[in-house]
């Protein structure tokens, strides 16, 4: 769970400080670009270094042989990015040429690319090519209704397990020109669309590029920071739990229920899809249930236990969790 940082906008220095500040928001992992794949492997691997004693992983945005070999065997390389808009850029034969290429030098590490999934088609081509597909989702200020989130993603999640293929959400952190950042709801309620979807991880776009930066602007730090620990919590489930969806009845059917169980711990998420009005909701729990309890104290917390039911009114972009006991 971390960040896309177009660091040819910056130098070596910010992004270095970029990966700390990061990495002090409680994430970890950073897409970052090489500024050139020989004069930059000296900055590069000090970076690497960084990240490494900060517990962060790095995807690298290149593919280049010399930084391959270079890099294969560092402990916080997590991958390499192969194709950025691949359904735009690259042909499904590129991708897969160039994922294969990396695996031939580096078989121990994720190829990655990303692209945009829509309604009208989940690019079922491009899948199966690279270890990792991201999905890119940026409706604030961008034409598309908050509550996009959800089903593109869910797009994502079955054509990736149906190549296995890894799925990541790229959500929305910056703005367009001339719009403006998302609100921490916003941000927090696209986070729990994608989760609620079954996602694997979140590259947030972006922390730093042309036009965008996180380090100045900080009015989503407090956001991020405690979406960076709820999902620190969430995360054995969210990796090696099963996932149900659960019936939910709303009064305007802009809810999404979900269940990840994991040993003997079940968590609910209730997620509210409508960014305008308040929703009258009734989760239908599966099996015994003694007692509802929330997970995250600090968050809004509104559904009780009604016999077989968790009730209550959600809020407009409002996401909860629970645990059953």
């Amino acid at each position: 769970m971390g960040f896309y940082h177009v660091s040819w906008a910056g130098d070596a220095e910010r992004r270095m400080r970029d990966m700390h500040a990061i990495a002090d928001l409680g994430f970890n992992t950073m897409n970052s670009t090489m500024f050139d794949p020989e004069g930059d492997l000296e900055g590069y691997r000090k970076l690497l270094d960084a990240a490494q004693a900060r517990g962060m992983k790095m995807l690298v945005e290149d593919f280049n042989e010399t930084s391959i070999r270079t890099f294969k065997d560092h402990p916080a390389l997590l991958g390499w990015m192969v194709a950025d808009d691949c359904n735009r850029l690259v042909s499904p034969e590129e991708l897969q040429r160039r994922s294969e290429s990396v695996k031939q030098l580096d078989p121990n590490h994720l190829t990655y690319t990303s692209m945009a999934i829509s309604y009208a088609s989940s690019h079922t081509e491009y899948f199966g090519r690279a270890d990792a597909v991201g999905n890119q989702s940026y409706p604030v200020d961008g034409g598309d209704p908050l509550n996009v989130v959800y089903p593109m993603m869910t797009r994502l999640v079955a054509e990736a397990s149906a190549k296995g293929t890894l799925p990541i959400a790229n959500l929305q952190s910056f703005r367009w020109e001339n719009g403006r950042y998302p609100t921490p709801a916003e941000l927090n309620n696209m986070t729990n669309q994608a989760i609620a979807a079954g996602v694997k991880g979140i590259l947030y776009y972006t922390y730093l590029d042309r036009t965008n930066d996180l380090a100045s602007y900080t009015g989503l730090n407090d956001e991020l920071r405690r979406l960076a620990s709820e999902v620190k919590v969430l995360a054995p489930a969210l990796t090696e739990g099963q996932r149900t969806e659960l019936p939910a009845a709303a009064s305007n059917r802009q809810v999404k229920a979900h269940m990840w169980t994991y040993g003997s711990r079940r968590y609910v998420q209730v997620v509210s899809l409508d960014d305008t009005v308040s929703q009258s909701v009734k989760v239908q729990l599966p099996g015994t249930v003694g007692s509802l309890q929330p997970l995250f104290a600090e968050r809004r917390n509104t559904l009780t236990l009604q016999g077989t039911t968790a009730a209550g009114t959600l809020a407009p972009l409002s996401s909860q969790w629970y645990e059953l006991r």
